[in-house]
């Protein structure tokens, strides 16, 4: 398992913090995945991955995306 640096883990928890529905990991190439599933059937055309260079670049793809407070409890 790859160590991250306090600034990532940081970064890390902040995400899963803002984004509870969404697991967040930074690859060993250094790309960030945010992921959920399985999905509940009424939400399986919604997207269920994104990756990014950055966390910010990762925060503004799920905002951008309609993912935040606004929308946590759509598919529970």
């Amino acid at each position: 398992m790859a160590e991250h640096s306090n600034a990532t883990g940081q970064a890390l928890a902040q995400l899963g913090a803002d984004f509870p529905r969404w697991r967040f990991l930074v690859s060993d190439r250094g790309r960030w995945w945010a992921l959920r599933g399985p999905l509940p059937w009424r939400a399986l055309n919604e997207r269920d991955a994104f990756d990014e260079d950055t966390a910010e670049g990762l925060r503004t793809a799920l905002l951008a995306a309609g993912e935040g407070s606004e929308g946590q409890d759509r598919d529970q």
